[in-house]
């Protein structure tokens, strides 16, 4: 790591434990955000840190790697989207770990890179569910930005977005809960045929068994 890398994260964590907040931290961590350190330190002054240093994909790989939540937010926040590939993406998903992390993730850097629809769709089929959930989250964010899927790719989408649904495992809640919540908006988004919304209604049971 070269050294003007190395003093900026030594910088960045200065600003982190003067912006500590130990009951937000507490709090995480009982909701199950084990990282190695957790300043408990909320978005809005996180992206302010981050919006000190730019867009430096240099400092964002740096920062990726440290198993601190503020960290891997800031590595969010100032990896330059233009550079972010798909193997990028791949291995940040992999260790992703938490909800909070993928949404960013998904919200920032996912859903802008090249063939993001069909990879989202790929990650949604995923059996980890970080991956599946990130999926469905970049699905989401495309579709807000009007984003449209061709019939190969509307298929897929419906047949991962079924095969989530029907998971009955524990781990596969959050996920389900994202599935749906995507399906219901591609229905709000696509013309409203009368198979669209059929299939609406048999992933709506699934949803609830």
């Amino acid at each position: 790591m070269e050294q003007q890398t190395s003093d900026k994260i030594r910088e960045i964590k200065k600003s982190l434990r003067l912006a500590m907040n130990g009951v937000v931290s507490t709090l995480q961590r009982r909701q199950g955000l084990d990282y190695k350190i957790n300043f408990g330190v909320e978005i809005p002054r996180i992206k302010e840190i981050a919006a000190q240093y730019g867009k430096d994909r240099q400092l964002a790989d740096a920062l990726w790697q440290e198993d601190i939540r503020e960290c891997r937010m800031i590595a969010i926040f100032t990896m330059p989207v233009e550079e972010f590939t798909a193997d990028d993406a791949d291995r940040w998903i992999a260790s992703a770990r938490y909800t909070e992390l993928a949404d960013h993730l998904s919200m920032h850097l996912l859903c802008n890179i090249p063939d993001a629809v069909d990879r989202a769709i790929a990650w949604a089929g995923q059996k980890e569910s970080i991956a599946a959930y990130c999926g469905f989250s970049s699905i989401g964010h495309l579709l807000r930005k009007g984003t449209a899927m061709d019939s190969w790719q509307q298929e897929r989408y419906i047949n991962v977005t079924a095969q989530a649904l029907s998971d009955g495992s524990e781990t596969g809640t959050v996920v389900k809960q994202r599935a749906y919540n995507t399906f219901s908006m591609f229905i709000d988004t696509a013309q409203p045929d009368e198979e669209k919304i059929k299939e609406h209604n048999r992933l709506k049971e699934l949803f609830y068994i």
